[in-house]
C-alpha cells in the first residue's frame, strides 16, 4: 500500500472489498487517453475501450472467482462518493439503467447509448501525460500491490483480426456456430470491431470501387468493412466475405443497387435512376475493383454469386 494517501477520486468502493473491475477500468481509461481514444469528456463503451479493459484484466487479475464483465464497472462507477463518474444515456432513458441496483448486460449500455463523464478536474488532470502516469502507478500500488505495470497488453481485437485474415471460411464459421449459444456480448462486439479493422487495412484503407482514401493523424478513416453475404446468414467474418467500400457504396451494395461479377467488375442495377451528380453511381458500371495485392484476400466468387442471386443480377 502506498505511503502517500490515495486521492479521493481513486478511492474506490469494491464488491467484497476486493473486486478488481473498477481499478482495471480506470487503468483502461488512462490508456485510452494515451492512445487518443478519449479526446473529450465523453467516454463510450466502444470496442477499443473494451479491448483495453480485457487486456489489463488478462494481465493483472489472477483470482479466478471474478468474472470479466466490462459493463459492471462502467455502470457502478457512477456510485462513487467522489463523483468521479457520471453516467448518461439517451434523453428519456435515464431510469432504464439507473432505477435498479445492477445491470445485466453490455447490451443494455449499448441499447440506451450510455456514456460516462469524468469529474471535471479529473478529466483536466488526465489530459496531462505526467499526471496520468502518476495516477496509473498509484492504482497499481494500491489495488495490484507487488505487480509490475504491464508494458504491453494483449490485443483481443487484433487476435480476432488475424483469424479473419487467415482462417478458412469453413473453420471460422464452425468456430462461430460452436460459440453462438454461449457467446458473450463483449466477444460479439470485439469480433465486429476486428472485421471493421482488418478489411480496410488489407485494402489500404481505400474504397474498392471509387478509390477514396481519407485518413488523419488519429487513424480515423472513412472506409467501411462490408460483408458480402450478411453475417446473420453466414456467420462468416473471414476476408473472403468482406470488401472495403466508402459509406455511399456500402449502402448501395447492401440495398442491391450494385453488385460485382466473378471477375471483379461493378454491376449497376438497370432500374437505377439518379440525378446528374459528381457522386453518381452509374459511371462506375463495368469498372474493375481495386483489390488487395494478394489474391488470397480477394472476395470469394461463391459469395459474390450469392449477392447477385439475392438481388436479381
Amino acid at each position: 500500500m502506498p505511503v502517500a494517501p490515495i486521492p479521493d477520486y481513486l478511492r474506490l468502493t469494491r464488491a467484497n472489498g476486493r473486486a478488481p473491475h473498477k481499478p482495471v477500468l480506470l487503468l483502461a481509461v488512462l490508456k485510452a487517453f494515451d492512445e487518443g481514444l478519449i479526446i473529450d469528456n465523453r467516454i463510450e463503451p466502444s470496442p477499443e475501450f473494451i479491448n483495453l479493459f480485457n487486456g489489463y484484466w488478462a494481465v493483472l487479475v489472477r483470482e479466478t472467482s471474478f468474472q470479466r464483465r466490462f459493463y459492471l464497472p462502467f455502470f457502478h462507477l457512477k456510485n462513487e462518493r467522489s463523483g468521479l463518474w457520471t453516467l448518461h444515456t439517451l434523453p428519456g432513458f435515464e431510469h432504464a439503467l439507473t432505477r435498479g441496483r445492477d445491470i445485466k448486460s453490455l447490451g443494455a449500455l449499448l441499447s440506451f447509448q450510455a456514456w460516462a463523464e469524468l469529474r471535471r478536474d479529473v478529466f483536466e488532470r488526465w489530459l496531462i501525460p505526467e499526471h496520468r502516469a502518476a495516477d496509473r502507478l498509484t492504482l497499481m500500488a494500491y489495488y495490484f500491490t507487488g505487480q509490475p505495470l504491464p508494458a504491453q497488453l494483449p490485443d483481443q481485437i487484433g487476435e480476432i483480426a488475424e483469424h479473419i485474415a487467415h482462417d478458412s471460411p469453413e473453420a471460422y464459421v464452425a468456430r462461430q456456430l460452436q460459440r453462438l449459444q454461449d457467446e458473450e456480448e463483449e466477444e460479439q462486439v470485439l469480433r465486429g470491431a476486428a472485421f471493421k479493422r482488418k478489411i480496410p487495412e488489407l485494402y489500404d484503407h481505400r474504397c474498392a470501387i471509387t478509390g477514396l482514401r481519407v485518413q488523419n493523424r488519429r487513424s480515423i478513416n472513412l472506409i467501411d468493412a462490408c460483408h458480402i453475404v450478411p453475417w446473420a446468414d453466414s456467420y462468416d467474418d473471414t476476408i473472403s466475405n468482406g470488401i472495403a467500400l466508402c459509406p455511399n457504396m456500402h449502402r448501395a451494395f447492401d440495398r442491391g443497387l450494385i453488385s460485382f461479377t466473378d471477375d471483379h467488375t461493378v454491376l449497376v442495377a438497370r432500374d437505377l435512376s439518379e440525378s446528374n451528380s459528381t457522386h453518381a453511381i452509374t459511371p462506375f458500371d463495368g469498372k474493375r475493383l481495386l483489390l488487395p495485392t494478394e489474391k488470397r484476400y480477394w472476395p470469394a466468387p461463391e459469395n459474390l454469386a450469392k449477392h447477385r442471386e439475392r438481388w436479381g443480377f
